[in-house]
Order: structure tokens, then C-alpha cells, then sequence
């Protein structure tokens, strides 16, 4: 066993393994997020009508995404699982299937982006706002097969242990990207289109730069048959935890997707409101799922080398490392509230709307960061279709109508969306917790 594997249940070692995994991923996933947060800096200089084309332009394109990353779950979960127990060659041809599959997958859901606008207005959007921000839907479905490929290397590198390269390959993106928003946003004055080609450019670059140092520099690459057709899980186990990974995405994001929708009856205020407001939330979330992917990985190790005992800590220990890392943001977040905000807009109106449901953002942060950590657990043991069913009924039978009735019906406004999102959570961490508990308690 390599020391990345080799079973220890101390609660200080198992702090320190997770946390040798986490802190690349959490900067890799934060740097994807970070994305749009540079997206929604500039443009929050362009204009509350800006970021409003923006939040709504992106909404289905970013569920799609999700349900996306959850499809390609199987590659980060079966080379876990296979490495574990030694079988270091299978590793290559999960990746290769992987790519194939995500760029099929990705191909089509760009397509089917292509058709927005008439989904906006069957969602009963304004015409024009829902003209404006298909242009950007349009736009940035470019990028969904290029994070694909990106989404493939990256799992498939953290879960060999080796996450500074996605870490390292998105600082640099990011760079870039800002590059490109304030070319396309202010010099070409694209706008919000101009921030979705931006992505779409450093989404080719990233896949391309992933791909080629996994199958031209990775120094292991021999060990783990890269390039080369081994044996390996079959391909039906590997698109069958993908398959119940995306539709579990798919779930959450789009109940999501609903809740712009409804901030977008609320006027053009809302939607930038909103934006901002959603990307604090974001940022920090990200942060979670980096541990949350550290925390899948290790489950999975523990699991392929039949250790019941370490996956249970490994589940444990990275829900309480989450907790302590989302409160010191609430603190700083509700202490700070108009600095914090002024990260992504200067616009009086949209500070003035958004300081009062800080505090409803940050509570929902730290219940929506906490499931996904035992969401993350219960997969990397191998469990497909119960933490499926579970998003299903946090978000979808309650998110959806507790957001629709506290924003729409009791008028809360976007404070209402916010509170839907905060039960749903609680539901969510709490069901989660339970099916982790059964799992463990099974054994291996």
C-alpha cells in the first residue's frame, strides 16, 4: 500500500490526510467558481441589466453542469476504489471512457442549450430579458465538453493523490480569464456575452492543458495505463455511478435553476441581487466541495482496501472539518457584510437589497456545504441510488415550494429564496448523515 492508503485511525492523522488531498482541490474547485465571480466583478461594473442577463443566462447552463460533473462521478470513484485495492492499471482505461463518455454528453447538452430563449419564455420570463440572457446560454454552451474533458482528468488525477495539477492549471486559467472578460466585456463592449465566451475559451484551454500533461508529462503514467486498454470495472458499473450521480446533481441544480427562475418575476433588481448574493455563496461552497471530493477519495481508498473503520472516520472527520470552515465564514460574512458584497458590485441599489439577506445566506451555506460532504461520503462507498432519492426530496419537494412560498406567496422577496434553500439544506444534511451512519455500520 502506498502512504496515501495505508489504514490509520487516529482523528489527528486522518485530519491531516484529508487535508493534504482537500486544500488543492478546494483551491481548484474555488479557482472554477472563481470563473464567474470574475465574471460577476466586471460585469457588476457594467450594470445591474448586465448582471441580470448574466444570473438568468446561466442558470440552466449551470445545471446542466452539474448534472454533468455527476455523469463523470463514476471515474473519480472507480479509480479510488481500484487503486485502493492495488489494481493501479484499470486507472487508464476509466479515464479513457470517461472523455468519451463526457464528450458525448457534453456535446448534446450544448446543443440543447441552443434552444433557451424559448425555455426562458415558457418559464414565463419577460421577452426581452429572456432574449437577452439566451444570448449568453447560447454562448457559454460551448464550454460544456471542454469542462467535461476537465472534469475527467482533474477527478482522475485527485484520485491518485495528485490534485496540484488541476490546483495549479486553474490559477493560471483564471488569470486569463479576467483577461478575456475585460477584453470582451468593456473593449469589444460584448457585455454578458462577452463573459461567456471568456469561459468558454479557458474551459478549451484547461481541457487541452489536463489532457495532454496526464498523457505526455504525468510521470506515472505508465503505472496507471495511461493510453492503454487493461482490465477494469465494467463499463456499465462505472456509467451506473454516474448515472445516479447526475441525476442526483441534475435534481439539486436544477431545483436551483427554479429559484432564479422565480427571483426573475421579481424585476431586473432581483436577478442582480441575487447574483451577487448567490456568488458569495458559491465561492465559499466550493471550498466545501473540496473537501467534499477529498473526503469521496479517501472513502473510496478505505473502502477498496476493505477498511469499514477508516471510511466511517474519513466521513466524520471531513463533516466536522467542513462546519469549522463555513462558521469562521459566517462570522466574517455578518460582521462584514457591505466589503464582503462590494467584492462583486458598486451598485447602491443592488448593496442596499442584498445586506439584509446576508444573514439567511450564510445560515443556508453552512447546511448546503455540510450535505454535500455526506452526500461525497455515501458515493465514494460506492452508493448510487439512495443519495439520489434524498436530493430528490430535499430539493425538489421541499426547496421548490418553500422558495416559491416564501418568496412569491408571503412575499419575502429574495430573502425567500434564500430560507427555501436553507430548509432544504437542513433536510438534506440531516438525511444524508443517517444513510452515511446505515453505511458504515454495514461495513464493506
Amino acid at each position: 500500500m502506498t502512504d496515501a492508503t495505508l489504514p490509520n485511525h487516529t482523528i489527528a492523522d486522518h485530519i491531516r490526510r484529508t487535508l493534504t488531498l482537500a486544500w488543492p482541490v478546494m483551491l481548484s474547485r474555488l479557482g472554477l467558481v472563481g470563473f464567474a465571480t470574475a465574471d460577476v466583478i466586471v460585469l457588476g461594473r457594467a450594470g445591474a441589466q448586465e448582471l441580470a442577463d448574466y444570473a438568468l443566462g446561466l442558470a440552466i447552463y449551470d445545471s446542466l453542469m452539474a448534472a454533468m460533473a455527476g455523469l463523470l462521478l463514476g471515474v473519480g470513484v472507480l479509480t479510488a476504489r481500484e487503486t485502493g485495492a492495488a489494481r493501479d492499471g484499470a486507472a487508464g482505461t476509466i479515464l479513457r471512457r470517461g472523455i468519451l463518455y463526457g464528450l458525448l454528453v457534453g456535446v448534446g447538452m450544448g446543443l440543447l442549450l441552443q434552444f433557451a430563449e424559448s425555455g426562458f419564455l415558457l418559464l414565463q420570463q419577460e421577452p426581452g430579458q429572456a432574449a437577452s440572457a439566451a444570448a449568453v446560454t447560447r454562448m457559454v454552451a460551448f464550454a460544456l465538453p471542454f469542462f467535461a474533458v476537465f472534469f475527467c482528468c482533474a477527478s482522475w488525477l485527485e484520485a491518485l493523490h495528485h490534485p496540484k495539477v488541476g490546483m495549479w492549471a486553474v490559477a493560471l486559467a483564471n488569470i486569463s480569464n479576467l483577461a478575456f472578460n475585460i477584453l470582451f466585456v468593456f473593449v469589444f463592449d460584448m457585455g454578458a456575452v462577452g463573459a461567456a465566451l471568456a469561459t468558454v475559451l479557458n474551459s478549451l484551454l484547461l481541457a487541452a492543458g489536463l489532457w495532454l500533461y496526464i498523457h505526455r508529462i504525468f510521470p506515472q503514467r505508465n503505472r496507471y495505463g495511461v493510453g492503454e486498454r487493461n482490465d477494469a470495472p465494467p463499463a456499465i458499473e462505472q456509467y451506473r455511478i454516474g448515472f445516479g450521480g447526475g441525476l442526483s446533481f441534475t435534481f439539486e441544480a436544477g431545483a436551483f435553476v427554479m429559484m432564479t427562475l422565480f427571483v426573475g418575476w421579481l424585476g431586473t433588481l432581483a436577478l442582480a441581487t441575487h447574483a451577487v448574493l448567490f456568488q458569495l455563496l458559491a465561492t465559499v461552497f466550493m471550498a466545501a466541495f473540496g473537501i467534499a471530493s477529498a473526503v469521496q477519495v479517501r472513502v473510496g481508498n478505505a473502502w477498496g482496501r476493505g477498511d469499514a473503520r477508516g471510511m466511517a472516520l474519513a466521513g466524520w472527520t471531513g463533516l466536522g472539518m467542513c462546519t469549522a470552515m463555513l462558521l469562521v465564514a459566517m462570522v466574517a460574512f455578518l460582521l462584514l457584510p457591505l466589503p464582503a458584497l462590494r467584492l462583486f458590485t458598486t451598485d447602491p441599489a443592488v448593496l442596499a437589497a442584498a445586506a439584509p439577506v446576508m444573514i439567511w445566506m450564510t445560515l443556508a451555506l453552512l447546511c448546503d456545504g455540510n450535505q454535500t460532504i455526506m452526500s461525497h461520503a455515501c458515493r465514494g462507498r460506492g452508493d448510487t441510488w439512495v443519495p439520489t432519492a434524498l436530493h430528490l426530496v430535499s430539493y425538489w419537494v421541499v426547496m421548490v415550494p418553500a422558495g416559491y412560498l416564501f418568496a412569491i406567496r408571503w412575499e419575502h422577496g429574495v430573502a425567500g429564496i434564500y430560507q427555501g434553500i436553507l430548509v432544504a439544506s437542513i433536510v438534506s444534511v440531516t438525511l444524508m448523515s443517517l444513510r452515511f451512519r446505515v453505511l458504515t455500520k454495514r461495513g464493506v
